[in-house]
This record gives structure tokens, sequence and C-alpha cells, in this order.
């Protein structure tokens, strides 16, 4: 498998490009988009958590654990009131996909993805026997994403995991607002 070129320049060009795209929405559709993904989120009894991180590298990040994050995930919901399920057919599945890159031929920094997301079986309005998995949060992809130096890798994937999650509870609470006032 090849990989394409990255340079500063095209890692550069993509961000502003990316980042034209997020500030071309209006006040009114971030507050319709809002009000959707927070909907999703209503009756809602708790969530199952998966978390898959990918790298090209095995030893890329050293000692950064699946296991650790999703932990990490786990405590933050549940401390918020989100009960923490297995997983099952009719049960959202909180979604933690992180996925880190190295960029150059040095192997001094690395591109990171990060995308949480609430799955969820739907099913059709014209036909409720038919059901399928989709994505009902948030409602527009709000992934973190960057270059960074490979020495600041693990704490940026961390925190970008931690405020995904604060953002989810956020808007869990929102839409179930006896959530967590015990």
């Amino acid at each position: 498998m090849s990989r394409l070129p990255v340079n500063r320049l095209s890692v550069t060009a993509c961000v502003v490009f990316l980042a034209g795209i997020a500030l071309a929405i209006s006040p009114f559709e971030k507050q319709q988009v809002k009000n959707f993904k927070v909907s999703t989120l209503k009756d809602l009894p708790g969530v199952a958590v998966a978390l898959k991180i990918s790298r090209d590298d095995p030893n890329t990040l050293g000692l950064l654990k699946e296991q650790d994050l999703q932990r990490d995930v786990e405590f933050a919901l549940q401390t918020a009131g989100v009960e923490i399920l297995r997983p099952t057919p009719d049960v959202g599945l909180y979604v933690v996909i992180v996925k880190v890159a190295m960029t150059g031929r040095d192997g001094l920094a690395c591109a990171i993805h990060v995308q949480s997301s609430l799955m969820q079986i739907v099913s059709l309005e014209r036909d409720p026997s038919i059901r399928t998995e989709a994505k009902t949060w948030p409602a527009v992809s709000e992934a973190t994403f960057g270059v960074v130096p490979l020495s600041m890798a693990k704490r940026v994937i961390s925190q970008a995991v931690k405020d995904q999650a604060k953002e989810f509870i956020e808007d869990y609470k929102a839409a179930n607002p006896k959530v967590g006032t015990h």
C-alpha cells in the first residue's frame, strides 16, 4: 500500500479548507443541529461503550491503550449519571474511534483523528420492520484532527476523548434533565 506524500503545505491547505467549511454554518443552522442531536438522546436508558485505536505502527504512542481510554470514558459517563450497559441491539453504542498515522520520514510527528458518535438501531417510518444501525449523535461530524509532535500525541488524544465525552454528557443531560440530579 502506497502512502500519499504529506507536507506542510498539503496539511495547511486541508486545515484551511475544512475550517472554511466549519465556519460556513449559520447560527440558526447550528441551533437546529444542536436540537436534533439532543433529541436523539431523549429517554435513552444508557449506553454501551466501544473504543478502537488504529495506528499504522503498533509502537506508536507506546503505552496508550484502548482499555485505558475506554475506562476513562465509562467513568466520566457513570459519574455524570449515564448508565453503562452491555451491548445489545436495543442499547445505544457510544463509539470512540482514534486513528493515528505517522507523518514524514523522521517519525517525530503524527496525524491524529478522534471521533465519538452514538450508534442506535433505527427503523424506517414507512416499514418499521426494516431496522438498521445509524449514527444519531452528533448530527454533524465533530471530530478532532490535527498533526502533533509525537511527544504530545497521547495527551492530545486523551484530552480530545475527554472533551467529546463531556459534550455527549451535556447533550444527554439536556435531553434527560433528571439524570445525575440525585
